[in-house]
């Protein structure tokens, strides 16, 4: 006995069949090419968060190394022509007195005074007395 629903039920069957069939998206179609644009999009995304990440950090860098107060020291170092040590022993006696702008030890020769420095640069008082000599000296010379 066969139901006489039976050819509709067939029928409804065939057409969500078809509807299935044409909503699935198709292989390598259109809808193929709007992930790659959405792919394509994300990736220039990251790209540009990249790029400006290292414009960034580049101009840091750069504002850190040419427009800071140790920036300034290092100038007056290879300025004066002093050579490494000299610069650390001069940073060393900045730090003791916990200058926050080092530059000062060029402009003013109170700060190397070996009397008013602690033990600990007992043993390099002639250099720095020399060094003292040798960054004050020149001003004198040139105000005389």
């Amino acid at each position: 006995m066969i139901s006489p629903l039976l050819p509709f039920l067939i029928d409804a069957q065939v057409r969500a069949d078809m509807l299935l069939a044409a909503t699935r998206r198709p292989v390598g179609g259109a809808e193929s090419g709007g992930q790659l644009l959405l792919w394509l999009l994300i990736a220039g995304v990251i790209i540009a968060a990249v790029c400006g990440a290292m414009t960034l950090g580049q101009r840091w860098h750069h504002q850190r190394s040419h427009h800071s107060h140790a920036a300034l020291f290092t100038g007056l170092c290879a300025a004066h022509g002093l050579d490494r040590p000299a610069c650390r022993l001069l940073a060393r006696v900045g730090r003791y007195h916990r200058l926050a702008q080092p530059a000062r030890l060029f402009t003013e020769p109170e700060w190397l005074e070996p009397a008013g420095l602690g033990s600990g640069f007992s043993e390099r008082s002639e250099q720095i007395t020399a060094l003292r000599t040798r960054l004050f000296a020149e001003t004198a010379l040139k105000a005389s």
